[in-house]
């Protein structure tokens, strides 16, 4: 095990200085984070494994691209070890995965060799010239892992949006899931158009020409793309979808009071001008698990259609803190300078990353996943990293061996986690001892990683549970 440990250092120890030499500026005070690297790509993959012969072909496609990042995330570690430079030019390795990827898009999906090579080249790409693009546009934001795990997260997103929306335009979605499915990716695509278009065109990053493009774009091309696809007003429908039902209504009024709340705190540190502390950050935290536990128990559905919505808006908002546009660009630069951390130098990474974790397996393009495997993000970063945080701030004296974290912050880790289960237990939501017991196994291995890892643990915690409550 040490000579395997050994080996890892020093492999991990020639990439990081390749990234180095080719002055990409890695995040600071992080290791490489080698581990995180192919985690998106096989959660995907084994997504697809375990899912029945009733998958769906949005499930199909993105399990075979799962498969062809994992190939992605192994040639670029092989061509950052070849001891050389302009690291951030297009390789002929890198065309290694993409072949291999067509290949199994043309023999397993069952489509034709113009779209097999297209999306096997997407894949190829962004798997590997995409992630060294990543870290090199955003200096000192990601590691390794994180930047492979963001693009990895990017190509399945746009792949499985390449594979719904043209089925939608000749068949319109019948189903509530369908629906926001369009809904959801009609949104972020939208979102990603107005960002390519300020990147492209300096002059929209003025208030007057963001906004001009901003509604041209929604009115011209989002809404009536959405009203081709449905067959139906999407506003309409997202009414009705939550009126229909008294218990959404109130499960609407009830998140809208946990956002008031939220916002208050945001208010109050601003008011205060002091940077917010440990226990502060981790309110919101608290404030996700009210959110997500009730929601993913009474109103799934709707608990998707809203973190979809919510992650366009965050995505919106901080394109406007970016560009300092008015009227709320000063007040969330004012945010983001009493709650952004090392961790958050120009992109304020960590609401991001929060909103991701907490809802990656609620995003994941398959409807076979049990209770607990969607509680992942949950257990890991709204309960476990919060009381590890909390109890480790106030009372961690005693320290692993290398590592800042404590052990007291450790068990409160893991205590918090199990209290969870095994309550949600008592109440009938979950049931079996072996669930029980690979829950807890499960909870302790990655309350270790969390103790020991370098990585944003907003990213990578819910990723491994994940991982590790459906292998």
């Amino acid at each position: 095990m040490e000579t395997l440990i050994r080996s890892y250092k020093r492999f991990d120890d020639k990439l990081f200085r390749s990234l180095t030499d080719n002055a990409i500026q890695h995040r600071k005070n992080a290791g490489l984070g080698l581990w995180l690297a192919p985690l998106v790509g096989l959660s995907v993959a084994i997504t697809l494994l375990r899912k029945d012969s009733s998958y769906s072909e949005i499930c199909l496609l993105t399990g075979i691209a799962g498969i062809g990042l994992m190939m992605s995330c192994l040639c670029l570690c092989i061509r950052l070890s070849v001891k050389t430079t302009a690291i951030k030019d297009f390789e002929v390795l890198y065309f290694l995965p993409a072949m291999l990827t067509s290949v199994l898009f043309l023999l397993f999906g069952n489509k034709g060799l113009l779209v097999s090579v297209t999306w096997g080249l997407a894949v190829g790409t962004i798997g590997t010239w995409g992630v060294l693009q990543t870290i090199s546009y955003f200096p000192g934001c990601f590691t390794f892992g994180e930047a492979s795990a963001v693009a990895q997260t990017a190509i399945v997103f746009l792949l499985s949006a390449a594979v719904n929306l043209p089925l939608r335009y000749h068949l319109p979605p019948i189903h509530n899931d369908d629906i926001a499915t369009v809904i959801l990716q009609v949104a972020i695509l939208f979102v990603a158009t107005i960002g390519l278009l300020c990147a492209a065109f300096p002059q929209i990053r003025t208030p007057m020409w963001f906004y001009l493009t901003t509604f041209g774009v929604l009115l011209f091309g989002a809404v009536p793309i959405l009203h081709v696809l449905l067959d139906q007003s999407p506003l309409l429908w997202v009414l009705g979808f939550v009126f229909d039902n008294i218990g959404r209504v109130f499960m609407v009024l009830y998140w809208m009071l946990c956002l008031e709340l939220g916002i208050g705190v945001v208010a109050y540190q601003i008011v205060s001008k002091s940077k917010a502390s440990t226990s502060v950050r981790k309110s919101f935290h608290l404030l996700a698990v009210m959110v997500y536990i009730p929601g993913l128990i009474s109103e799934p559905m709707l608990l998707y259609l809203a973190t979809g919505l919510v992650m366009a808006l965050f995505l919106m908002l901080e394109l406007m803190r970016i560009l300092n546009l008015p009227p709320l660009g000063e007040v969330l630069q004012q945010g983001f300078s009493v709650f952004g951390d090392e961790k958050d130098l120009f992109v304020s990474l960590t609401p991001l990353y929060l909103l991701a974790g907490l809802s990656f397996p609620l995003w994941l393009p398959a409807n076979n996943l049990t209770f607990l495997s969607l509680l992942s993000g949950i257990l890991t970063i709204g309960v476990g990293d919060t009381a590890a945080s909390i109890v480790g701030s106030k009372f961690g004296t005693h320290k692993w061996t290398g590592s800042p974290k404590s052990i007291e912050g450790t068990i409160a880790c893991i205590c918090s986690q199990l209290i969870v289960i095994y309550g949600l237990t008592y109440l009938g939501f979950l049931s079996g001892i072996w669930l029980l017991l690979r829950a807890t196994i499960a909870v302790v291995g990655v309350s270790l990683v969390e103790a020991w890892t370098d990585q944003v643990d907003n990213l990578a915690l819910p990723i491994l549970m994940y991982l590790a409550l459906v292998l």
